[in-house]
């Protein structure tokens, strides 16, 4: 029966300088996990850049939106393009996308340049540019090139290792800009220090991304089913805060946004086989092997001491609430009281800020939209709601996630103090030291809502003795 067509059919592989880069049957999975994540991370993505690339799929895949207005492609080897064309044709097929050539090298926002891909950044947007850079700076840039722990060519190493390069490519971005980049086989929970391991490049490279001044966010995901033994994984770097909560948008807000942007196709199915809403979504908290490696760096970085609760402290929930009114305003507002002495460190209802409303800045925009309808009727439920979530509610600290976080157990209840001294509760989760979190961190993204709510004892608790936080506890 494995003859049968129906059920087995030939695969056709490329191999360049002996590395796997991809297989019939599941290059569109591998290209659409490559390019499709940086390019629904960017809000209107026009303008497009992609260094390597020569066998059509990137380019095939960024043609699929219909913003794009200009894909430049800097491919250093003209003979793999001819190769392509000639005997893998499927990879550069637009023919099933309405209002694209057939050959996605012939359409007509396509611009090829045969030429070294990190020379041409540094000579355009590099700190000794020779070359006058093109008008129109690039919204997404996709490194279509060897991984980086390849070792068998001087072509691609330093696309990973030149910081000027790196500075390069920031510097050609526009503000909203997104780079993408393959950054090779998916780390194991079993590897070493990053810079001692196999991987070392890759973390060379990782830090020299951490260290741009331009990039304020990085993000990486994997995808298992693209052909190889090993799952892929890939790093998206931003140039603006602002991307992160497209990066962590729900399934529902990227399927609608493929339903705006992506062509129609000639055959009237979907142009994308994997990624779709829910696909995104599982990219978008990176794996657990991802923040292992990363607390496996010397010196181990801060955050890492937080990626638990520890068992060996107490959570308490049983408090005692009182009313209270005050005096000059006669208004009643309830206070929290100990039961019993609560040590200092022990976490503090931690159950009650599990269950905290999450809600985007959209949504109070929406909700505050609707109070000022005229003929809506009644609207102060809306009203006491928004007064509630301002009263109560606070900002992630995930800087453009566009998050807010809403107390609604019985923490909401504890009394906010301006005196400093008279609180007694704090954050789990310190300020980093610096006052400025890392630029990439997989234990922040894996672990943000918990920093974001839990509570600590700051000191010992006494039996009856009210529960006071600072009021700029999450400023």
């Amino acid at each position: 029966r494995w003859f049968l067509p129906d059920l087995a059919s030939p695969t056709r592989m490329l191999f360049l300088d002996g590395a796997l880069q991809s297989q019939s049957k599941t290059e569109r999975v591998y290209h659409e996990a490559l390019v499709q994540p940086a390019m629904f991370t960017h809000p209107n993505p026009t303008n497009i850049a992609i260094i390597g690339g020569g066998l059509g799929a990137t380019l095939r895949e960024v043609l699929k939106h219909s913003t794009v207005k200009s894909a430049t492609m800097i491919e250093i080897d003209e003979k793999l393009n001819g190769v392509a064309r000639e005997h893998l044709p499927y990879m550069s097929d637009c023919s099933d996308l309405v209002g694209r050539a057939s050959c996605c090298f012939d359409d007509e926002v396509a611009n090829i340049i045969y030429d070294d891909g990190k020379e041409w950044f540094v000579d355009r947007y590099g700190a000794t540019a020779s070359k006058a850079p093109p008008k129109e700076k690039f919204d997404v840039i996709i490194m279509d090139a060897l991984e980086p722990d390849h070792d068998k060519t001087d072509i691609s190493s330093p696309l990973y290792t030149d910081r000027n390069f790196i500075s390069s490519l920031f510097e050609s971005l526009s503000d909203e800009g997104v780079i993408v980049i393959q950054v090779g086989a998916a780390p194991s929970i079993n590897d070493q220090r990053p810079d001692l391991s196999v991987h070392a490049r890759r973390e060379q490279f990782f830090r020299l991304l951490e260290s741009e001044s331009s990039a304020a966010a990085m993000f990486v995901y994997e995808e298992a089913h693209s052909g190889f033994i090993e799952p892929r994984s890939f790093l998206v770097a931003c140039k603006s805060m602002g991307c992160r909560q497209r990066w962590s948008a729900g399934a529902e807000s990227i399927d609608f946004n493929i339903y705006e942007r992506i062509v129609q196709t000639v055959s009237e199915g979907p142009a994308l086989v994997n990624y779709d809403g829910s696909t995104h979504a599982s990219y978008s908290t990176p794996p657990r092997a991802w923040e292992t490696v990363y607390c496996r760096r010397e010196p181990q970085p801060f955050e890492c001491t937080y990626r638990n609760l520890d068992v060996n402290i107490d959570i308490y929930y049983d408090f005692e609430k009182r009313n209270a009114t005050d005096p000059n305003t006669g208004k009643i507002s309830s206070k929290v009281f100990a039961k019993e002495v609560i040590p200092k460190g022990s976490y503090i209802m931690l159950e009650d800020l599990a269950s905290s409303l999450i809600i985007s800045d959209g949504t109070i925009a929406n909700l505050k939209g609707n109070t000022e309808v005229s003929g809506a009727g009644r609207v102060s439920v809306i009203e006491d709601l928004l007064s509630f979530i301002d009263n109560h509610g606070h900002k992630s600290s995930a800087e453009g996630s566009g998050i807010n976080l809403v107390e609604v157990g019985g923490s909401f209840m504890i009394r906010r103090s301006e005196d400093a001294s008279e609180a007694n509760v704090g954050k789990w989760m310190p300020s980093y030291p610096s006052g400025k979190e890392p630029t990439y961190s997989p234990v922040y993204e894996r672990h943000r809502a918990s920093f974001d709510l839990f509570l600590v004892a700051t000191r010992d608790i006494e039996e009856g003795e009210e529960l006071v936080k600072p009021i700029d506890l999450w400023d």
